[in-house]
């Protein structure tokens, strides 16, 4: 039997992960041609497995990256699930999962501007890492090579952390949660900080003159309306109390725009109120234009007036007091 001359070049077949684009574009047409998912101009061919990863993932640069897997092996328990080695030796790209998540990286590629720490003399970037116990990973990472920068502490947050770094130069911030506090009871551990949350760092949103902040319906029976329109639509009135001029009036608070009902059938229906960022000024304004102001009130919900325009159509003006 004759001998293929080019046996001696034959290599061990391995197999070569495909590109990821392709992977995903592929199993879209397989899923859309077997009819698994629909497709259409609202519905997308991505896969599962894309639409699971994460929007930001962690892709680190190390002086040593086979060096940075071991440690990360050692110290955090990670699993190595993919590897690429350039010509040269070095790790063009590689990954692990840590706690389920996935981080990359790859060795220094100088000649692209993709330096490590060490080479850069540090880092400004802090990873952090959820781990049962923070005390126990601590001293393992120590142990596997890493330099100690704060030792583990209970924290006014309510979390034990510790600082240390790789041997690649990234920081690490390992933390364990120990007990789940609110902003309140984090500011009252911490009262050198102010501790607030996003909505509260909001300023208010500015209004413009003249939007309709609240108004009113007549009803003879204000209660019998609010068992009519309760269940009708679900609006839920407070108890029934008195008005202006002893009238029965109750409030609706549970819609978009608070409203009321009141039983002064004098009164016509519906009755605005416009919020106004400048009370007096717009009182002024009123008058400078021919309308009339009947009265002007301060109540616990804010400065009202009550005015007509040149034509006799009562409206109110309304400056909402702070928090309404």
């Amino acid at each position: 039997m004759a001998t293929d001359p080019l046996e001696a070049l034959r290599q061990p077949v391995v197999p070569i992960p495909p590109r990821e684009a392709f992977a995903v574009e592929l199993r879209g047409r397989l899923v859309e041609a077997l009819g698994l998912r629909e497709t259409g101009p609202d519905r997308s061919a991505t896969t599962d497995a894309a639409a699971s990863q994460p929007v930001v993932s962690v892709y680190l640069c190390a002086h040593d990256a086979a060096a940075a897997i071991d440690f990360y092996r050692v110290a955090f328990g990670a699993e190595e699930t993919l590897r690429m080695t350039a010509d040269d030796g070095r790790v063009g790209h590689a990954e692990v999962t840590i706690g389920g998540n996935t981080v990359m990286l790859a060795d220094e590629y100088p000649e692209l501007g993709i330096l490590s720490p060490q080479s850069l003399g540090g880092t400004p970037v802090t990873l952090y890492l959820h781990v049962a116990d923070v005390d126990i990973v601590y001293a393992r990472a120590l142990s596997a090579g890493a330099t100690a920068e704060r030792e583990p502490a209970d924290q006014f947050h309510g979390n034990r952390n510790a600082v240390l770094r790789d041997p690649s130069g990234h920081r690490w911030m390992l933390s364990q949660p120990v007990e789940a506090l609110s902003a309140e009871e984090m500011a009252a551990r911490a009262p050198d900080l102010t501790v607030e949350t996003p909505a509260e760092r909001q300023p208010p949103a500015s209004r413009p003159d003249g939007e309709l902040g609240y108004f009113t319906l007549v009803a003879a029976d204000v209660e019998r309306a609010a068992a009519f329109y309760g269940a009708l639509f679900g609006w839920r009135f407070d108890p029934p109390g008195p008005g202006d001029g002893g009238h029965t009036y109750s409030h609706v608070g549970n819609t978009s725009l608070p409203f009321g009902f009141h039983s002064d059938l004098g009164d016509h229906s519906p009755h605005h109120y416009y919020r106004v960022e400048d009370l007096a000024t717009m009182v002024a304004r009123v008058r400078e234009l021919g309308g009339e102001v009947l009265d002007v009130t301060d109540y616990a919900s804010g400065g009202n007036a009550r005015c007509r325009d040149d034509q006799g159509i009562e409206f109110d003006l309304w400056q909402p007091a702070p928090g309404y």
